[in-house]
Order: C-alpha cells, then sequence, then structure tokens
C-alpha cells in the first residue's frame, strides 16, 4: 500500500489489475474481473483484511445446512468424483473466457 491507495491484485499467469480508492472509498472492480467471477450489480461480497490484503468473497445465500445432507451421498458417482470432474469443467470454460478476452 502506498498513501492512501489501495490495490487490489489477482495472482494469477496475467499482469497485475490495479485500482484506485475514490474519495469516497469506492473501488471500480475492471470488467475482466467482473466478468470472470460473475459479478453483477447488487452481488453481495465480504471483505477480509488480512495483514496489508484485502480478500473480497462473493457471498452465498440460502447454502443449505450441513447437517440436512445426511445420506445425500450414497450411492451413484463418489462424490469427489463427481467434484472434480465439475471443477475440470469449470477450470476449461474460465480458461475459453480468458483466452478470448485477453
Amino acid at each position: 500500500m502506498q498513501g492512501n491507495a489501495i490495490y487490489l491484485t489477482l495472482v494469477r499467469e496475467n499482469p497485475v489489475i490495479k485500482a484506485t480508492v475514490s474519495s469516497k472509498g469506492q473501488i471500480a472492480i475492471p470488467k475482466a474481473v467482473r466478468e470472470r467471477l460473475n459479478l453483477k450489480a447488487g452481488t453481495e461480497v465480504t471483505i477480509d483484511v488480512q495483514g496489508e490484503a484485502l480478500v473480497m468473497k462473493r457471498m452465498v445465500r440460502n447454502f443449505p445446512d450441513w447437517r440436512t445432507m445426511r445420506g445425500m451421498a450414497k450411492g451413484g458417482e463418489r462424490l469427489t468424483d463427481a467434484l472434480t470432474k465439475e471443477r475440470a469443467a469449470e477450470l476449461a470454460h474460465d480458461n475459453v473466457r480468458i483466452n478470448q478476452g485477453c
């Protein structure tokens, strides 16, 4: 942090993305970041201060209580296998979007 500026950083193969805090304390999230994270107007985020860094995460609403999930994974495909496949598909989709947009 230098002066009164706060910098948002995405650590990836892409160059670092910087943003400046306005006089009202607002930060504009760059379009490429909003699209990558599917952030729309009205999306609520949490902000966690970790040392000299801000960590912003999209809030998840109506997430079921884990205690109500007992027995849901019985039978069929193993949950970890299904989640691994789902994550691989998400990463492939994200990589396509990054390569098209940057």
